[in-house]
Formats: C-alpha cells, sequence, structure tokens
C-alpha cells in the first residue's frame, strides 16, 4: 500500500489543505477502482466503511489478492470538514461561496474534444488509451480559481482514467440507494448485489455535473462527436447512498466494507473476496422520482418511515404550525418507494420533506436537488 498526499493551495497566507489517496495494487493495472467518500462532509457512513475496507485491501494485499489498482480516498473534502457553524457541520455547500461540493466537476468532453480530433482510430481499446490520457493532459493545464475548484480538479485528476468510480455519500433518513447511468449497467446490478442497494435511479445527464457523471457523460459526448470512430463506455460510476446521517457504526461500516470487497471481487481488482448475496436492486428512472415541499414552515411528524411502499396521495406525515393550530399533510407525490425523508423535525416553507421513486416519468431538466 501507498500513500499519496496531493497538496492543495491554501485560500489565504499562511492556510493549507492535502487531500490523501492510499493506493493498493499496481498503479496502471487493470482494473483501477476508485473510492471516495466524505464528499458531503458532514455524511460520514462512507468513510467509515471505507476506513474498514482499508483494513481488508491490507489483507489482500499482503496475500497477493489485488491484481488490479485500487484507490481510496477516504476523505475526499478537506475544505467541508473543517467549515462549521454554530456547533454544525454544513459538509454540503462552501461558505465561501454557497457551492455544493458536488456539482459543476470539468467538463472532460469539452476540454479535449478538440484535443481529439485526428488522434482517433478504429481501434475501440487504443482510442480508450488516447482519450484518457487526453484527460490527464486537460486537466494538468488547468489553473483552478477558487479553493473548490482545485479540489474539484484534483479530484478528478485522481480518478479520471478508472474503470470503476464509486463516490460514497448518504441521506438523511434512507434505505440504501444509488444514482447511475446506462454506462455498463450490468456493473451495476452486480454493484446492488454486492452492497446491498434497495434502488438503483437510473439517468444518463441529470445536470449539474456531479462527481460521478463527470465520469460517463465525457464517454457519449465524444463518441456523438467522432462517430465514425469506436468509443466504448469504459467507465462504470456511481454516487452510492449508505443510508441516513445517523447510520455510522462500527458493526454497519464493517459489513459495509465486506460488501464493498465484494463488489471489488465481482468485478476483479481482487480476488478471493465474498461473493454478492444481496436481491438486485429494484430499479426506477431519477425523472421519476418526486419530492414533497413543505406548504408551510412548522413542525415535521411522519406515519411513514423510508422503505415503505406508498400509493400516490396517500398520508406520510404532517407539518404542523402549533401557534395558529394549522395542519396539513404529507403526500406521496407518486407511487412507488418512499426512500428519503428529511432528517429535521422542523421546516421552512418550500423545503423539500421527502422523495418517491416511482416508475412514470414526470421530471425534465436539471433532476438532481441541490
Amino acid at each position: 500500500m501507498q500513500t499519496e498526499n496531493v497538496d492543495l493551495t491554501g485560500p489565504s497566507p499562511g492556510t493549507t489543505r492535502s487531500l490523501t489517496r492510499h493506493h493498493w495494487g499496481r498503479s496502471g493495472a487493470r482494473p483501477k477502482v476508485y473510492l471516495q467518500g466524505g464528499l458531503h462532509a458532514d455524511e460520514m457512513p462512507g468513510p467509515l466503511a471505507l476506513y474498514h475496507l482499508m483494513d481488508l485491501l491490507d489483507q489482500a494485499e499482503a496475500e497477493g489478492r489485488i491484481p488490479g489498482h485500487v484507490v481510496v480516498v477516504p476523505l475526499a473534502n478537506p475544505i467541508g470538514l473543517s467549515e462549521w457553524l454554530l456547533h454544525k457541520p454544513i459538509g454540503r455547500r462552501d461558505l465561501e461561496g454557497a457551492n455544493n461540493f458536488n456539482r459543476g466537476y470539468p467538463d472532460l468532453a469539452a476540454l479535449t474534444g478538440d484535443a481529439l480530433e485526428g488522434q482517433l482510430g478504429p481501434d475501440a481499446a487504443a482510442n480508450v488509451a488516447a482519450i484518457r490520457q487526453a484527460f490527464g493532459t486537460a486537466l494538468a493545464a488547468q489553473e483552478p480559481e477558487t479553493e473548490v475548484d482545485e479540489l474539484r480538479l484534483r479530484l478528478v485528476q485522481g480518478s479520471c482514467d478508472a474503470d470503476h468510480v464509486l463516490d460514497l455519500h448518504c441521506d438523511h433518513f434512507a434505505v440504501m440507494h444509488h444514482y447511475t447511468s446506462s454506462a455498463m449497467a450490468e456493473v451495476g446490478e452486480v454493484l446492488g448485489r454486492a452492497v446491498g442497494s434497495k434502488l438503483a435511479l437510473l439517468e444518463d445527464l441529470s445536470g449539474g455535473n456531479a462527481f460521478d457523471e463527470a465520469h460517463t457523460a465525457p464517454w457519449r459526448t465524444l463518441r456523438a462527436r467522432f462517430q465514425g470512430h469506436p468509443i466504448p463506455d469504459p467507465c462504470f460510476a456511481t454516487t452510492l447512498e449508505y443510508r441516513g446521517q445517523h447510520d455510522v457504526s462500527d458493526p454497519v461500516a464493517m459489513t459495509d466494507a465486506q460488501g464493498l470487497m465484494a463488489f471489488l471481487s465481482a468485478v476483479g481488482a481482487v480476488t478471493g473476496g465474498p461473493a454478492p448475496i444481496h436481491p438486485a436492486a429494484e430499479t426506477a428512472p431519477l425523472a421519476g422520482a418526486l419530492e414533497f415541499m413543505a406548504p408551510m414552515g412548522g413542525i415535521v411528524t411522519w406515519v411513514t418511515s423510508v422503505g415503505d411502499r406508498v400509493t400516490e396521495g396517500q398520508v406520510l406525515g404532517h407539518v404542523t404550525d402549533p401557534t395558529t393550530r394549522r395542519r396539513v399533510e404529507i403526500t406521496a407525490p407518486t407511487t412507488g418507494l418512499l426512500f428519503r425523508q428529511e432528517l429535521w423535525t422542523s421546516c421552512l416553507k418550500g423545503q423539500g420533506l421527502c422523495h418517491v421513486a416511482g416508475q412514470e416519468v414526470r421530471r425534465q431538466g436539471e433532476l438532481l436537488s441541490n
């Protein structure tokens, strides 16, 4: 195992940060699997699972069972980890510019398209290698303006040539679920069975250029541009939501680490790992996942729990204003799986309170809540 510390330029005199990557196997070996946690720095189930995974990887390497290259970034957001306000971690957005740490990653197709003119041929594998090299060259030439831009750049530099990219997050109260695209869909099914995901939300272009999509969308864009040359989908990427923010414990994290080892074994990055044992995740279009927005501010209570099957219009809970003695119903916006609920027991008018994953496509445009 090798540890790499990547320096990040501090935003003001006398301040610096660093990003730590741990490597197992051999650089350049395939498959390369990149895993990171804590990009939203108030979400700790993923980093704890990676902590336990690293022990398992140490053992596998000592036994000569890592033919691929595994990269783990257990805490991907040193900026967000240090940003607290009034005794609460902020985590999701930076305090300087309110930027979502999981949006706005470099558009690799835009950065490399012109440079690839005349460089591609009839060999798909050679084209993949040329495109990956172009990604690295383009990223090395970037000059980020802000601290957050630099973090985004350094993260993608470590992952742009990976075969599999797992970005570990969590929600508020939620069942385990993941977001992914149609690229390498068979790997997505393996992932669900390995880690025990209950729901796979599918969309090729959800908007915002989140970390996972920044690794899959460029290949589709370049394939459309260079139609005379074979360009496959060589990267599977996912945002894996490890339940809710309070689901942080060593027993759960150790089980999750075993699930990640099952995935690494299934894709050939390690050998001798556990087999995927869970049922395949239910699939639904991301555009069919609908959110209920609070019609007024007040106290939030629930009569349902995440994981419940609900029907459109069913009462899921209530928002109560005790000053006016008014109470309104929280109702299911569609029929499907109630997969997340809000963490807080109070709300403001217009806040999202829950999501239900349905099969009917009802949304267009930007599909990710910010």
